[in-house]
């Protein structure tokens, strides 16, 4: 394996790892807020978290797709559901 590949292997699986970090981070904050945030609250939220705004975005539509959240009818505030909702 040329130091070329490694160091690109390295970065996608710390890039991953990071990933899944600031999705949890995310899951937890939702949680705390009774399994919803509000785009104020992800405002306010987020940038306290390390997570901006780009980032906040992918990883909402990433657990859209894992069926894990979804809009309101208000458009404005994302939902925890279950089993990722706890509470």
């Amino acid at each position: 394996m040329t130091r070329v590949t490694m160091g690109l292997t390295f970065f996608f699986l710390c890039s991953a790892a990071q990933a899944d970090t600031q999705k949890e981070a995310l899951i937890q904050a939702m949680q705390s807020n009774g399994c919803m945030m509000t785009t104020a609250q992800a405002n306010e939220q987020m940038p306290q978290l390390g997570i901006d705004r780009p980032t906040a975005i992918r990883l909402s539509r990433e657990m859209m797709a894992e069926g894990i959240a979804a809009f309101a009818s208000d458009e404005e505030t994302l939902l925890l559901l279950p089993p990722a909702c706890k509470s």
